[in-house]
């Protein structure tokens, strides 16, 4: 069981996440200070510059039963509070007619895309928002190959299958079936969305 409080990314996002734990897991002494770890999230981030924008080609997302094209991204963040990462606002200010104004109590998630390592830091630095995809109870994300995935900061590479993910409560559960370890998150006591992330490939 993973649990799910502020946001899950797939993709770049996750991406990072990974790189950096392995980075503290390799040398877990030299990570005593926020500006070491910013670093290390600088040159992890530099390393993956290169990447091509084909996670849209690799992933299929329905929201609310109902399929939406992605664009050319590289990562898939679904949100549960209004800021992200250090507090950067991800969804953005700007009115579109297309989607509500979040709530903390509205029972939706948002879903942002990014285009990769730049557009994050941009975002963080708050010259740009994300590209607003979605909002939604219910979501069902078709993994066509192995995808990193991460919850909260809890990372990990999703094998090929369907994650489901759907905010209907107080909490957040998000389960799935694996043959691999799962990483686990703290328990959550507030929240708005409950989550459910199921590898249904081959199970």
């Amino acid at each position: 069981i993973v649990q799910m409080n502020n946001y899950c990314g797939l993709g770049i996002d996750a991406e990072l996440s990974l790189g950096f734990h392995h980075a503290r897991e390799e040398e877990p002494g030299k990570f005593n200070s926020r500006l070491h770890n910013k670093g290390v999230y600088v040159k992890v981030g530099l390393q993956k510059m290169s990447h091509t924008r084909s996670l849209h080609k690799e992933i299929k997302l329905q929201v609310d039963q109902h399929e939406v094209e992605l664009p050319s991204i590289e990562g898939l963040i679904f949100i549960n509070i209004p800021s992200w990462g250090s507090g950067a606002d991800l969804w953005g200010s700007d009115n579109d007619n297309r989607f509500e104004k979040p709530k903390i109590d509205d029972g939706l998630l948002e879903v942002v895309g990014v285009t990769g390592v730049v557009h994050m830091g941009q975002v963080q630095g708050g010259l740009r928002s994300g590209i607003r995809i979605a909002q939604g109870s219910y979501f069902r994300v078709t993994l066509r190959k192995p995808i990193p995935v991460q919850v909260d900061g809890e990372p990990w590479i999703q094998p090929p299958g369907q994650i489901i993910i759907s905010a209907a409560g107080p909490k957040v559960h998000m389960l799935k079936k694996s043959k691999q370890k799962q990483k686990k998150t703290g328990n959550i006591k507030d929240s708005r969305t409950e989550s459910t992330l199921a590898d249904e490939a081959g199970h």
